[in-house]
């Protein structure tokens, strides 16, 4: 019964990260320059992404409104 739960736990649990990797962006936009720490660019649809900025470096982005 015990493996039953784990292995139920496991399904659930990668269930749950392909739902949330679904949600995000596959990939962040190249070339883009992080002048400031919220920058917003085109995705490659041309929707609008949010992405932050740390050190100048690109650190994520998301869907505006998130």
């Amino acid at each position: 019964m015990k493996r039953l739960g784990w292995a139920l736990a496991v399904l659930v649990a990668l269930g749950l990260l392909g739902a949330a990797s679904s949600w995000l962006p596959r990939r962040a936009p190249r070339g883009v320059q992080c002048s400031s720490s919220v920058v917003i660019v085109r995705g490659r649809s041309g929707e609008p992404l949010e992405c932050v900025c740390s050190d100048g470096v690109l650190i994520a982005c998301f869907a505006p409104g998130l």
